[in-house]
């Protein structure tokens, strides 16, 4: 039995399959694999890793699982920040498995998540965000919420428009973001607008309508530890109200 080394603990075995730390892996990929060729481009030694052979590119990532990576071809392609999965090949840019309609140096930085180009605005450098007014647009805290947009119409959430929410009004409560720990506080806020209030979570991708009457007296106060948001007849804890 031939056993070929090609780093971070993945061997080739007989030229006809693949093992990671002595598990096989790839399995559904050995027809389209050309084993004499294959070899890593670049790894982390876990779970994030580039190959390549003489006919195709491949991916396996925490962001996808192993594939061949779309219209990328091995001779020319260069891997432009590895910790971030972008990558370029024949004219494309690669955002782990996406290709994406730009190449990187057309975009310009909004914040982490948001790109533009042109007039356009972009969620994650692949998902165009509809009906953008470009001159207005802007990331609200872009450092604590980071997925929260407005522009002089719409408040967008990700890459959707979020249709109940008033742009000209909409605004965070600011005791969201002192240094008065509370449980969940990088990731769950409370906002208002002129209408209603709102519960935003930026992990399970909840932006929740709290149809609450006092607007006015809607606010926020962290207690033993948990952020609590209070109007006249409720309180709220993690979006979820109980009659005071």
């Amino acid at each position: 039995m031939s056993r070929k080394a090609i780093g971070h603990h993945f061997f080739i075995i007989d030229h006809k399959f693949i093992l990671h730390f002595d598990s096989e892996v790839y399995r559904k990929f050995y027809s389209i694999i050309d084993f004499d060729s294959f070899e890593i481009i670049e790894s982390n030694g876990s779970t994030f890793h580039y190959f390549k052979d003489k006919n195709h590119v491949y991916l396996d990532s925490y962001m996808n699982t192993f594939m061949v990576l779309l219209d990328a071809d091995p001779t020319n392609f260069k891997i432009v920040d590895f910790e971030n999965g972008k990558a370029t090949s024949n004219g494309n840019a690669y955002l782990y498995d996406e290709k994406l309609p730009h190449d990187f140096n057309e975009y310009i930085e909004l914040s982490y998540n948001y790109q533009s180009v042109g007039n356009e605005v972009y969620f994650g450098y692949n998902k165009r965000i509809p009906d953008v007014d470009i001159q207005t647009f802007e990331v609200l805290h872009p450092e604590e919420v980071k997925i929260v947009a407005k522009d002089k119409n719409h408040i967008y959430f990700r890459d959707k428009i979020v249709p109940e929410a008033d742009a000209e009004s909409f605004q965070f409560l600011e005791a969201c973001f002192t240094d008065q720990y509370y449980q969940e506080q990088d990731h769950t806020f409370y906002a208002i607008d002129k209408n209603q209030a709102y519960y935003v979570n930026t992990i399970s991708k909840d932006f929740k309508v709290i149809k609450t009457k006092n607007i006015d007296k809607f606010h926020f106060k962290v207690i033993d530890n948990l952020g609590y948001a209070y109007d006249d007849t409720y309180q709220y804890l993690f979006g979820k109200r109980t009659k005071i």
